[in-house]
């Protein structure tokens, strides 16, 4: 009997432990299923499967929760710990292994590590699964554009050794600005990392090929290359690479010829500019130039700009021309006045001998044989012809030129005046001048033609300031700026009669000054809050506002009247235009209660007799261990200072701080602690 008991606890016993062994489930090592990381855009999202132990059936309730640890792969903090995904059950009992699948599970928009674990965790039930291995997580808007340095290399013409600030932007797919200093960066060099640069900006002062790029470990080959901006080749430019060539046996030419002029070095991201006997040619900013077929001959360059750092002119190359020109041509139209008669001149260096004719309207009125090199060819036109005139020259010259010019002469109807300054006038000018700029006839078809200076003489002109006349009938005028505020005109009479009079524009004269001061009000911005930027006011006067950001002037979109409200600390201006000429004001800087703070100034405003004349260091940076260097764009050392800096630049600058950019390092016990960019305002 007492054998039989002992027999049924021993079969209760074993039942209870079976019990609790089905109890006591367990969760294994959540896996991510067919990727080894997980690299998060917004676009896509990943799967991860745990498996669970058998056991008995778990609260109906119960959801499996997937986690994500700290960056450093640790639990231990709750408020550390990020919820990836939840499901309900599987809750059922089950005598074997049970997978729990997550979908779906996006990448928080902040995980960047590679040393992440996942876990998952029973919400009603006390059971939380074994910590994976790590797995690094990674997430980057894929949609963003990183530009470096406006997409621009730096190219640098022969110099000893340069600096230069690059800068990278960051554009969502909208095409709006995000703030670059919301990201982490750092910066390859001929694809090897920069130890220790983190900053949005890099100071290049060796030759290679850089990028920046957001680092995301081992995702960053995932996300490569939208991770990361565009390369910047950093190099010296051999000047002596540049020269002009043609595809000619060399550079003489007959006037028929094709004529081709072209840069050794052709590159659409350099800028170009032809300049022939020391005058650019107007449009003639490509790599190669066809030269016309008359009045070609003379000594060309070319201008090439390779970046801002690098402009350089080819060595000249003297074209000759075999061949014959019109030097002076006939203007391409003309009018013809009432009672006038007009005189039509061209200028030649065809040899004597050579056959030409006079044309109008294709007839024939005079043709002859040049009597001596380079003829002057003159043909009258009878008062009230118009039409179409030309002139054709048959040149005794090796190449037998052919040469042609002509002109449309017109009658006019009425007159069209324009006046303006005569000169670029700076707003400090007192008195200026103003003048007839150009006067053209107007055809019955609408055309204008330009009136040559002889026939202003048909007219009498005569000044008016605010529809009274001044007396004054030359056709320029002095005004001062005590006439400051008035509007001026000119008034012309054709003197045969029989055409009407003519009223020039109206011209509103306001004078400006160089040295504005913006009014700041309050004079303190404080927090969550504004303040009002006010310029002087004039109707004639158009506003433009800019702040500057990293040394460079920022356009404030839409601002166009004589006040700015301003919500951010920063350095503001406005740039006037009147009439006459247009003024930058004198920085107004806002800042708030605390300002002095560690804020290293980006931009002096030198000869502006302000006190940001001088490039003022916080207090911080005047201690002995303290060496400030300046460089110039070129890279050579402005100034140099140890044992602690007191606004010794630009009063120290060896370049007398002529040029608009300059580099700063600083450093402290030979430590580079801050470097930057000054802009020199003027």
């Amino acid at each position: 009997m007492k054998r039989r008991l002992n027999l049924a606890i021993v079969t209760i016993v074993l039942a209870f432990g079976f019990q609790v062994a089905q109890a006591q489930r367990n969760i294994k090592p959540p896996v991510l299923i067919s990727a080894p990381q997980a690299c998060g855009t917004p676009a896509n999202n990943f799967e991860f499967t745990a498996e669970l132990s058998p056991g008995q059936a778990l609260p109906e309730r119960n959801e499996f929760i997937l986690e994500l640890s700290d960056p450093s792969g640790s639990f231990a903090n709750q408020s550390d710990i990020t919820e990836l995904a939840r499901i309900l059950g599987p809750n059922e009992a089950a005598g074997g292994t049970t997978n729990i699948l997550f979908s779906g599970v996006q990448v928080p928009a902040n995980a960047n590590s590679d040393d992440y674990r996942v876990r998952v965790r029973a919400s009603e039930a006390d059971i939380i699964g074994d910590v994976s291995d790590p797995i690094p997580f990674h997430f980057f808007d894929d949609n963003l554009e990183i530009i470096l340095n406006g997409r621009d290399d730096l190219i640098f013409c022969s110099v000893a050794s340069f600096a230069r600030e690059i800068a990278v932007e960051v554009r969502d797919e909208n095409d709006n600005f995000l703030d670059v200093n919301d990201f982490n960066w750092e910066w390859l060099k001929d694809g090897a990392i920069i130890p220790g640069e983190t900053s949005p900006r890099l100071l290049v002062t060796e030759e290679g090929r850089y990028i920046a790029r957001v680092p995301l470990g081992l995702c960053n080959n995932f996300f490569n290359p939208s991770n990361r901006s565009n390369a910047v080749d950093a190099v010296l430019e051999n000047v002596d690479n540049f020269f002009i060539e043609t595809t000619a046996t060399d550079f003489s030419f007959c006037p028929e010829e094709f004529k081709e002029l072209r840069a050794s070095e052709i590159d659409f991201s350099y800028n170009y500019q032809w300049i022939k006997d020391g005058e650019e040619l107007v449009g003639e900013i490509s790599p190669t130039i066809i030269l016309p077929d008359n009045n070609f001959g003379g000594e060309y360059t070319l201008q090439i700009v390779l970046s801002e750092d690098c402009t350089l002119i080819t060595d000249p190359v003297i074209v000759t021309n075999e061949g014959s020109n019109i030097t002076v041509p006939l203007p391409e139209s003309l009018i013809l006045l009432p009672s006038q008669s007009l005189t039509l001149v061209v200028e030649t260096d065809v040899p004597a001998g050579s056959i030409f004719r006079w044309i109008a309207n294709t007839n024939v009125q005079r043709q002859g044989v040049t009597a001596s090199d380079g003829e002057t060819l003159t043909f009258e036109v009878p008062t009230s012809n118009i039409g179409n005139y030309r002139v054709e020259i048959e040149a005794n010259d090796p190449c037998n030129s052919m040469l042609f010019s002509e002109t449309d002469i017109f009658a006019a109807e009425r007159f069209a005046i324009t006046i303006g300054p005569n000169e670029v006038v700076d707003c400090e000018q007192d008195p200026i001048t103003i003048a007839l700029i150009e006067m053209v006839g107007i055809t019955s078809s609408g055309e204008q033609v330009p009136l040559t200076t002889e026939q202003f003489n048909f007219f009498n002109f005569e000044w008016f300031q605010d529809g009274v006349s001044t007396g004054e009938t030359s056709l320029s005028l002095d005004i001062s700026r005590s006439d400051s505020g008035g509007t001026f005109d000119l008034r012309a009479i054709f003197s045969p009669g029989g055409l009407p009079d003519t009223v020039s524009n109206e011209l509103s004269i306001d004078f400006l000054s160089n040295n504005i001061v913006l009014d700041i009000t309050p004079p303190v911005l404080e927090a969550g809050e504004s303040v009002v930027l006010t310029g002087p006011f004039s109707a004639n006067f158009t506003y433009e506002w800019f702040v500057i950001l990293n040394g460079e002037e920022v356009l404030i979109e839409g601002e166009t009247t004589n006040t700015l409200t301003v919500t951010e600390e920063g350095d503001y201006f406005a740039r006037i235009s009147s009439s006459l000429c247009t003024t930058d004001t004198l920085i107004a800087s806002v800042r708030g209660p605390g300002a002095q703070s560690e804020v290293i100034p980006n931009v002096i405003t030198q000869g502006r007799g302000s006190s940001s004349d001088v490039w003022v260091l916080p207090n911080s940076f005047s201690d002995s261990g303290v060496e400030v260097s300046i460089y110039s764009s070129n890279g050579k050392l402005d100034f140099q200072k140890s044992g602690g800096y007191n606004a010794d630049w630009p009063s120290n600058s060896a370049s007398g701080a002529d040029e608009l950019i300059y580099y700063y390092i600083i450093t402290r016990n030979s430590e580079v602690v801050r470097k930057g960019t000054i802009t020199v305002m003027r």
